[in-house]
């Protein structure tokens, strides 16, 4: 049965019939619009992005690329005329960031008993969901319109990288990647320099007003805010310039 649909044709009598899908359990699964290769490379565009350490795209080695399904449970709800969808992980979680998967409308399908071969099996009842929804969200179950189980495509990526094994996930159908632990960008270095930076302005900033003493009132204000600006010009190289070193470095 195509997900959407409120009616259901037998295909050996013919005979339409309504399926009530807040009691029926469907089974969907996601349709993968990336193959192995495109996979790697959503990967690599992730590890070249500002969160991770520099050059991790070219420098680490990928060990493994395994596809697998995993399972979701979606919940679709109204309350006051309003749908919402609920994206619950239907087992246990490698990466906690997984259970942010996204579930593209158009891309799901019927399961097929093909695709269990890369299925996951899963290990949270139905039952645990609804129980979740009324005590966590406070829906009642007559507020439950349809609840189905949807196999979405991921690729497990294992990398080694500077003496460390990480994990990644890459989901199949959007590029997303997820990852719990990750060789991340030193920070350590921008800190240090945003710290001196904003120091050097506030002493700098103080300049007009020490002028408005140690000179005659408001002309002092005006050659302390001259120099000021001198300052402030004379103080953006070598910030810039060491940006642009820790830049290039890390």
């Amino acid at each position: 049965m195509e997900q959407g649909a409120a009616y259901a044709t037998c295909e050996f009598c013919g005979t339409v019939n309504f399926l009530d899908k807040s009691e029926a359990v469907l089974h969907y699964a996601v349709r993968p619009t990336l193959d192995e290769a495109k996979g790697a490379a959503a990967l690599r565009r992730w590890m070249a992005g500002n969160q991770t350490a520099k050059r991790l795209d070219v420098d680490a080695r990928i060990e493994s690329q395994v596809y697998q399904l995993f399972p979701m449970w979606l919940v679709r709800t109204e309350i006051g005329g309003r749908e919402e969808v609920h994206l619950k992980p239907a087992a246990a979680l490698s990466i906690v960031e997984l259970g942010n998967l996204r579930v593209p409308a158009s891309d799901v399908v019927p399961y097929d008993d093909s695709l269990d071969e890369f299925a996951i099996r899963p290990t949270v009842p139905v039952t645990a969901v609804r129980s979740w929804l009324a005590e966590n969200e406070h829906i009642a179950a007559g507020a439950i319109r349809e609840i189905a189980l949807v196999h979405v495509p991921i690729y497990q990526f294992k990398y080694y990288y500077k003496g460390g094994s990480y994990t990644a996930l890459v989901d199949a159908a959007t590029g997303q990647v997820f990852a719990a632990i990750f060789p991340e960008k030193y920070e350590l270095p921008y800190v240090s320099i945003g710290t001196l930076g904003c120091l050097a302005y506030f002493i700098a900033a103080l300049i007009p007003v020490i002028s408005f003493f140690v000179f005659d009132g408001v002309s002092g204000v005006g050659i302390g805010t001259l120099i000021y600006i001198g300052v402030a010009i004379a103080l953006a190289v070598p910030i810039f310039a060491a940006a642009a070193s820790v830049s290039r470095k890390y």
